[in-house]
């Protein structure tokens, strides 16, 4: 039997991608979810999706930018669950712009779902966790957490950032028994590439950097795996696939020489 049979776990961007995957893994471990998003129709397609496994499901329409609504949504998990055990904090966006075609909106908008909804995650559901004898806090960073890349001002900033408050919480939260693990993840085959494009100032190119990427992408059902059984595991930070370590050794060995690399690759491209 799982160490988290009969738990309680919330999800958000639970309608696809990562959050989809790991619903439906820990499903299959005896898991209760709380499923969230703020696509009702991704949503129905994840429940439908678990109606054939065991275990007790809820739907909550919620925007992660939304402070009242994310304040509200751990009262609604637990009246509907009776309890709150782990927290997935996934919900997250890319765009694949330079930095001078981000808009401030866009800048809000991934600020927004990428570190206030993990900001507000953690905070209005600390309170649930810290009444159970154990707990759990699984915040998605990236790879691109470890370092910045042209184009992804926006999506680096904001994952560097989960990254830091993350190993903050693992220290602060240990005394309370909740464990807080960090996930940096590289590619992963998700539907995350697809928004990148359509809201990129260069579509083209991006789709066709994206199109290879894919191909060496991870499954996201792979990756969930891997990302619950280090949380299960209490690891502090979680790195998943090739590109990621390479990537994480590589920055850490040339810290330097690794950007003249982007300057050079961003120079070819748009010259």
């Amino acid at each position: 039997m799982h160490v988290w049979n009969n738990k309680v776990a919330v999800i958000t961007g639970a309608g696809s991608g990562i959050g989809q995957a790991i619903a439906l893994h820990i499903a299959g471990l005896g898991c209760n979810i709380a499923l969230v998003d703020v696509n009702p129709e991704r949503l129905q397609e994840t429940q439908q999706l678990l109606s054939q496994l065991n275990g007790c499901y809820s739907l909550h329409t919620v925007d992660v930018t939304d402070k009242a609504q994310m304040e509200m949504l751990p009262k609604q998990v637990e009246k509907q669950h009776g309890r709150i055990d782990i927290l997935f904090n996934n919900a997250g966006i890319t765009i694949e712009k330079t930095f001078n075609g981000h808009s401030l909106e866009d800048w809000e908008k991934v600020v927004g779902i990428n570190l206030w909804g993990v900001i507000y995650g953690c905070k209005f559901f600390m309170p649930y966790l810290e009444k159970q004898p154990e707990a759990y806090i699984i915040n998605t960073s990236s790879l691109a957490g470890f370092l910045g890349m042209p184009n992804q001002t926006s999506y680096c900033a904001t994952k560097a950032a989960v990254k830091a408050l993350s190993e903050s919480l693992y220290a602060e939260c240990k005394v309370k028994n909740i464990h807080v693990l960090s996930v940096h993840p590289g590619a992963i085959n998700t539907n995350l590439f697809d928004y990148a494009v359509e809201h990129s100032d260069n579509p083209e190119a991006s789709k066709k950097m994206f199109d290879r990427i894919k191909q060496f992408a991870m499954k996201p059902e792979l990756a969930a795996e891997k990302i619950v059984a280090a949380a299960a595991g209490k690891r502090q930070r979680v790195i998943i696939g090739v590109d990621a370590r390479i990537v994480e050794v590589a920055k850490r060995l040339m810290p330097v020489a690794m950007h003249r690399l982007f300057s050079w690759g961003f120079k070819r491209r748009y010259q």
